[in-house]
């Protein structure tokens, strides 16, 4: 929640980078791990709110599609430390190419803030675990500002994020993590955890698998709710841990046929 709190109330450099944004031919978002999901996040978010299409690609794989940059593109570089090295080299496939390169990072003087021509705070604070639970909270909350300026709708996106805020205070009042507790200790046993989701919960999912992954060591995995009948579905045993995010949006109705659909073969629904 403090996260969110100060990148609200200090913004100021979020205006630049989308004049850059706005004037761009072309802007392409790169980030590794989280960072994507990050990056994947954000084509919905500048969408949805702006109406722009925005590009993104995993870091590691940029070079094999960088062909396509002129110098009147743009490289949106997300990293937490920045120093993720399919990042920088990202980076300099884009320098070769004579474009502008920007960052969102998190740490002041980093390479990719050096390399960057113009750079944006997350302001997430000291990274203090491997699970960057911080740092992807503060790029989606500046990635809706980004896109709230391109829109000219700054109030809106600020009291949705200002509404977001007194959420995740709810979420980790002590009643919730008694429940959460409760809950991990019914699934931490179990072998695959699957996540899903429509829409911005997509890349939400692919977190959340991510970080049962890096925190735990259990095999988990995100999946858009749509694709479950390509081949996920078989994957489902009884009594499989399935978690489900169903935002109140026009994801809703079709992500809960996946559910039904997951519940179906025997798997343990979490909404």
């Amino acid at each position: 929640p403090d996260v969110i709190r100060k990148i609200v109330a200090n913004n100021n450099m979020t205006t630049e980078l989308a004049k850059v944004i706005e004037h761009s031919f072309g802007t392409y978002m790169v980030g590794c791990g989280t960072a994507a999901y990050a990056c994947l996040a954000g084509t919905y978010i500048f969408s949805k709110i702006a109406k722009k299409h925005l590009n993104w690609s995993v870091g590691s794989e940029f070079g094999y599609i960088a062909d396509f940059l002129t110098p009147k593109s743009l490289v949106l570089a997300l990293s937490q430390s920045g120093e993720t090295i399919d990042v920088l080299e990202a980076v300099k496939a884009a320098r070769k190419k004579g474009s502008k390169v920007a960052s969102l990072v998190n740490v002041e003087g980093s390479t990719l803030f050096r390399m960057s021509d113009l750079n944006l705070l997350l302001g997430a604070g000291v990274e203090k675990a491997v699970v960057s639970t911080k740092a992807f909270t503060a790029k989606l909350a500046n990635l809706m500002l980004l896109a709230s300026i391109l829109s000219k709708n700054g109030n809106e996106v600020t009291n949705m994020l200002k509404k977001s805020i007194i959420a995740v205070e709810q979420v980790l009042n002590e009643k919730n993590l008694k429940e959460i507790r409760n809950l991990v200790d019914l699934i931490y046993k179990k072998e695959n955890i699957y996540v899903i989701g429509r829409g911005l919960s997509y890349p939400v999912a692919l977190e959340t698998a991510l970080k049962i992954k890096e925190a735990s060591y259990i095999h988990a995995e995100g999946f858009a709710a749509g694709e479950l009948k390509h081949g996920v579905i078989a994957l489902l045993e009884a009594g499989t841990p399935c978690i489900a995010f169903l935002p109140n949006d026009e994801t809703y109705d079709a992500t809960l046929a996946g559910v039904m659909d997951m519940k179906a073969r025997g798997g343990y629904i979490i909404g």
